[in-house]
């Protein structure tokens, strides 16, 4: 009798320690579930920083306006270096805004916009124009330019692009 006492005492002891691991396991169980789901949810409704990135981008492009093109005439005219094979530069452009208070910027400030750019056209060089890696360095700078005389002296806004809509070496 004394063996079957020590071995009922036994199996209530196992039964009574199963009982304490299903009760890990249960809970463990559950904050495996719970934690998956806060996951789920927050990879379904995307908590990440690229959400933010996109919605402040679609908040730039519905903010753009109609596009206001500038057109600074009359054509630059530039003489040369006087060793450059090229006596004179001419080039008339445009310049692109989608924002009314930059345009305005771009009429008032026009004279000051011109000096900088027939400044910038006068100190080319012929042979590096010819190439259209050329132009479009050059179609950079009359950009920076531009925009540099927004910033200094204007609202500030953003000038997109400039266009050359005539480009003349003789």
């Amino acid at each position: 009798m004394a063996e079957e006492a020590q071995q009922a005492e036994a199996e209530e002891a196992a039964a009574a320690g199963g009982g304490k691991k299903k009760l890990i396991f249960i809970v463990l169980g559950a904050l495996l579930l719970v934690g998956g789901s806060i996951g789920g949810t927050l990879l379904i409704v995307g908590g990440g920083d690229d959400s933010a990135e996109a919605e402040a981008e679609e908040a730039v492009e519905v903010v753009r306006g109609d596009p206001s093109y500038i057109d600074l005439k009359p054509a630059f005219t530039v003489n040369l270096a006087p060793e450059d094979p090229v006596g004179f530069l001419q080039i008339s452009m445009q310049v692109l805004t989608f924002n009314d208070d930059v345009a305005k910027d771009l009429e008032k400030h026009k004279p000051l916009i011109r000096n900088n750019l027939l400044v910038l056209f006068g100190e080319q060089k012929s042979t590096e124009l010819r190439a259209p890696e050329g132009k479009e360095k050059l179609q950079k700078s009359a950009l920076e330019t531009v925009q540099t005389v927004v910033n200094e002296q204007g609202s500030g806004g953003a000038v997109d692009n400039v266009f050359f809509t005539s480009f003349v070496m003789q």
